[in-house]
């Protein structure tokens, strides 16, 4: 038992860690955040899943401190010690990830308003050209 409640709070933020690569991988995937405009395909909106999964992912984030906090008694001191010595880098981690899913979405909404007003813009050209019609 003991074991278990030294590894849960690094496997909590392991699982964060998960989470917000692949919240961001799909993003910029999704997104075509690298592509070029004038190569970019129609992109769509970012989903209500995606925004849910980074809502968790923000939550998973914060969650290994406060169960490091309230376990932290019935840790071994060398494990204590490592866990104190490394949270500073784990809290900047997780942050700068949690910045970057926030980031990506950000671009994947501009790239679809891009794609919106393209087809907006179009569509009034060929109107235009038709008459009026």
């Amino acid at each position: 038992m003991t074991l278990f409640i030294e590894l849960l709070p690094a496997a909590l933020w392991i699982i964060a860690v998960v989470m917000a690569a692949n919240i961001i991988g799909l993003t910029v995937l999704r997104g075509q955040v690298f592509t070029p405009r004038s190569r970019r395909g129609a992109v769509n909106p970012v989903s209500w899943t995606v925004v849910m999964a980074h809502v968790a992912s923000f939550i998973m984030a914060i969650v290994p401190f406060p169960v490091y906090a309230l376990t932290a008694d019935a840790m071994d001191v060398d494990v204590r010690a490592f866990y104190e010595q490394n949270a500073l880098a784990g809290a900047i981690i997780v942050i700068v990830l949690v910045m970057a899913e926030i980031a990506v979405m950000y671009m994947q909404a501009r790239h679809a308003m891009e794609t919106e007003m393209d087809r907006r813009i179009g569509s009034a050209a060929g109107r235009d050209r038709n008459g009026g019609k």
